[in-house]
């Protein structure tokens, strides 16, 4: 049961016990009126109503009454005009004053003549003729400019001579073979001519591009360099002439290395250098050298195998530069684990008939170059 039904069901059986208790406990209850009443039975009664009521004789129902009809014609109504009330009578009026006359409104004629008004002279002005002193022409007069030659002189010839040693070991040394590379034939201009006048730069047109071009970069030196052992015979033409004029004293040539008397030997080709390269920077890693190693330059060498293989027991550091020696000892580091990374089971694509001009290599390693390839 919820609160709200109990309070309700308290308060309602707390109303009628009051009204039942309550009620009959008060003092104030009006007194009771007493009267005394005969008792008599119901034929005793009739007796006594029989003999007061007089004998009435049976009298007829009364005749209904009939409404009396007046016979009297109606008098005719006399209709009685309507007053009609007097009109007052019109009184005349005084007669009206004549009106003022009217101003006349006419607008009278401007009469136009074509005649100019008089303007009086003007001042005439003279101007003064112009000076024969001063020219037909204010402009400054440009000052005379040198006259440049079209053409250059060629400079005089030096008063040194060379000995004919030098010149005849320059001469070899032209006539030695030398790749030649064919540049594009440039575009003949004519010679600008001469001008009366000087034309600085900030009035000649402007021929630069709105757009600059990329900037080029830097070129790349060769990262590893292929060591030819050098022969008995092979001595610098230049050395050579200087020995011979008594200046240094002529250099022989040991050779690094014994060639293989079973191959024959030759100089490798440039196609040949740069694909040796190449397969080596296929398996280089710089991705654990520190900014240091990356940019110390290194020199290591190590012999090869006539099947294209490097001894991993002749590989030794022969210098460095760049860095302190921890950097050079980890760049060559990653340099020999590239470098017996790539040999694989066949070796490097060497040619065979050549082993004696690769049977000992000296490379130098640039890392930061080495990472572009």
């Amino acid at each position: 049961m919820s609160i709200g039904t109990t309070l309700s069901g308290t308060g309602h059986a707390a109303l009628v016990v009051w009204l039942v208790v309550g009620w009959g406990m008060s003092s104030d209850r009006p007194p009771f009126e007493v009267m005394e009443v005969s008792v008599m039975s119901g034929a005793e009664f009739a007796a006594l109503t029989q003999g007061v009521q007089p004998d009435l004789p049976a009298s007829e129902p009364a005749a209904i009454e009939q409404p009396v009809v007046d016979e009297t014609p109606p008098v005719p109504l006399v209709e009685t005009p309507p007053e009609v009330a007097e009109v007052p009578t019109p009184v005349a009026l005084p007669a009206a004053e004549t009106p003022p006359e009217a101003p006349d409104l006419t607008v009278p004629e401007t009469v136009v003549t074509d005649v100019a008004p008089d303007i009086p002279d003007m001042p005439q002005i003279t101007t003064p003729a112009p000076s024969a002193e001063l020219g037909t022409s204010l402009r400054p007069v440009p000052r005379a400019a040198p006259r440049v030659a079209p053409e250059i002189v060629a400079p005089p010839e030096p008063d040194a001579t060379v000995a004919p040693e030098v010149a005849q070991a320059a001469t070899e040394e032209v006539e030695a073979p030398v790749e030649e590379t064919v540049e594009p034939a440039a575009e003949t201009t004519a010679p600008e001519a001469a001008a009366d006048q000087i034309v600085t730069e900030a009035e000649e047109p402007s021929f630069a591009p709105e757009i600059s071009s990329r900037p080029q970069t830097r070129p790349q030196r060769a990262a590893v360099g292929v060591v030819e052992t050098p022969t008995e015979d092979a001595v610098d033409p230049v050395v050579a002439a200087l020995a011979a004029a008594g200046a240094v004293e002529t250099p022989t040539s040991t050779p690094t290395s014994t060639p293989n008397p079973g191959l024959s030997g030759g100089q490798l080709s440039e196609g040949d250098k740069s694909g040796f390269l190449r397969q080596i920077g296929n398996c280089w890693n710089t991705g654990t050298l520190s900014t240091g190693a990356q940019n110390t330059i290194i020199d290591m060498v190590f012999d090869m195998t006539p099947d294209g293989r490097p001894v991993s027991g002749s590989i030794r550091l022969d210098g460095f530069s760049g860095g302190t020696a921890t950097d050079a000892d980890a760049a060559f580091q990653a340099a020999r684990r590239a470098l017996l990374r790539c040999s694989g089971d066949t070796g490097y694509d060497l040619p065979r008939d050549q082993y004696a001009q690769w049977q000992r290599v000296i490379l130098t390693v640039d890392p930061t170059a080495m990472r572009q390839r």
